[in-house]
């Protein structure tokens, strides 16, 4: 009887994935057509160029004094493309860009004191 009704529990959950897998892949086709994807993916473009243009012209500035001159660059190269972008959106995409910015920079860090301590 477990057998069974683990089979069962198995056989659910392989549907269950199976659907989502599927939805997952109409949400995105749908998002597709709809342009969404493009316009997104546009809007981190530019605060991504934003945010390595303020590291690289005031990088000895303070946190709150850089995230203003983002701000206000990505503000500005976004309106230069017509596109609209709410407060919130702005601030998630400026965090998205400084993470992953950082996570190349240690990434590259790393990589050189391995190769210190190789050269020892």
């Amino acid at each position: 009887m477990d057998s069974v009704q683990g089979a069962l529990f198995n056989a659910l959950v392989l549907m269950v994935v199976g659907l989502i897998g599927w939805l997952a892949r109409k949400v995105a086709k749908y998002l597709d057509e709809l342009g969404l994807t493009e316009k997104l993916d546009k809007k981190q473009y530019l605060v991504d160029l934003a945010v390595n243009a303020v590291e690289q012209i005031w990088k000895n500035e303070d946190g709150e004094t850089k995230l203003i001159k983002a701000r206000n660059q990505a503000l500005d190269l976004l309106n230069d493309n017509g596109i609209d972008i709410t407060a919130v959106e702005l601030t998630a995409m400026i965090e998205a860009a400084v993470k992953a910015m950082n996570d190349a920079f240690n990434s590259t860090k790393v990589g050189v004191i391995e190769m210190k301590e190789e050269e020892k």
